[in-house]
């Protein structure tokens, strides 16, 4: 393999502008990132690697130059990613405009059966037959001077995303099913340019449907509380409140202080802090009516079980990674809504399959090798 040439390391904006230049003609560009998530509520920017399909490569300081300019190039490009929500959000933000058109090798991987979410290095040795170093993963990228194995590490993420890609393609594309990646890619790069957003996970708690609805209103108000007050401190939410005192507080219902106290297991610095605001959050829940999440049955939760067990077994078939063929809070949905809900390329991939398995035409069997599915 011809070695690569050595990646320019972009610091000012002379710099940067050079390296915009050299990228109007590119129609797809590969792009990696590197921050710091480590208790804050949104990820800090600290690196951006990129390289083109010549090889050529950069390694872009964003705590030396504005990077906006060079994000609002990268907008106009296909962009060449793994696993990249987050690359694309910190893109977006820094030119505030949207990155809308990705290919993820990260969901590519997914459809060759090479599981989901799979990390760089393993499907870079599965595909390519190679080593890639992923001993920097938790350097210092605040750092600087940055150290030449940092830089080198870093480059290596971008540089390595155009054979990659082409390989897959070359895997998938006979099937039909690169377009399935192009399609997901497209609707992960969506959901990046919404920016983060309030997560009820205790809509999915096995206690959850046993909850009356006046709990669940003051569960869910706690929970955009505590995330707004999250992101004003630049905290993780359960940094705020844990989900555990989130559920005792809103089964209790306490009206004032000295009544939030009664749960011996608050910390009384909590209390000190935003004590008063707790009993003011759960006051307007209870004279409001607000907004609630979806809250599947138990009945619903036990089909969404027996649904992503489905999943497995259709998954090891069809050569698609399981947790991609039915992601997060999909099989409640299904359980909830029905086989209609599958859109694009899953309604290809399982929706003939989902409605076979619902009508009790195919049946689940798991033994030493798994679920399986087999005639009733």
């Amino acid at each position: 393999m011809t070695p690569l040439p050595p990646p320019r390391l972009v610091q000012t904006d002379s710099a940067q502008r050079a390296l915009i230049d050299a990228l109007g003609d590119e129609e797809r560009v590969a792009v990696d990132t590197e921050f710091h998530a480590e208790r804050r509520y949104s990820p800090e920017l600290m690196l951006i690697q990129i390289a083109t399909a010549s090889g050529a490569s950069w390694v872009v300081d964003p705590l030396a130059t504005d990077v906006g300019p060079l994000a609002k190039a990268l907008a106009d490009k296909t962009l060449l990613v793994h696993s990249g929500q987050v690359d694309l959000r910190l893109l977006s933000d820094e030119a505030d405009t949207p990155m809308t058109a990705a290919i993820d090798v990260q969901i590519a991987g997914g459809m060759l059966g090479l599981g989901y979410p799979t990390r760089l290095d393993a499907l870079v040795e599965a595909m390519l037959g190679r080593g890639l170093d992923k001993g920097s993963t938790l350097s210092n990228w605040a750092a600087r001077p940055l150290k030449p194995e940092q830089i080198a590490y870093a480059v290596a993420d971008a540089q390595v995303l155009f054979p990659l890609a082409e390989a897959m393609a070359e895997r998938l594309t006979p099937e039909g099913h690169w377009a399935w990646v192009q399609e997901e890619s497209a609707a992960m790069a969506a959901r990046a340019v919404q920016g983060p957003q309030v997560e009820h996970r205790w809509a999915r708690w096995d206690i959850a449907p046993r909850l009356d609805p006046t709990t669940q209103g003051v569960l869910a108000v706690l929970t955009h509380w505590r995330d707004q007050h999250g992101r004003d401190k630049n905290q993780p939410p359960h940094f705020i409140l844990s989900d555990g005192l989130c559920l005792d507080i809103a089964r209790r219902k306490p009206r004032t202080v000295a009544a939030l106290t009664e749960n011996r297991r608050i910390p009384q610095g909590l209390v000190r802090r935003l004590g008063q605001s707790i009993v003011d959050v759960v006051g307007w829940a209870l004279e409001n009516e607000p907004e609630r999440p979806f809250v599947p049955s138990t009945q619903e939760q036990a089909q969404a079980k027996a649904l992503e067990l489905w999943a497995q077994a259709l998954g090891g078939t069809l050569d698609i990674a399981p947790s991609l063929l039915l992601p997060d809070n999909m099989a409640a949905e299904i359980a909830h809504s029905g086989p209609g809900i599958l859109k694009g390329w899953r309604a290809q991939a399982m929706g003939a399959q989902l409605e076979a398995f619902l009508a009790g035409q195919t049946a689940l069997f798991y033994g030493p090798d798994g679920a399986t599915l087999r005639a009733p």
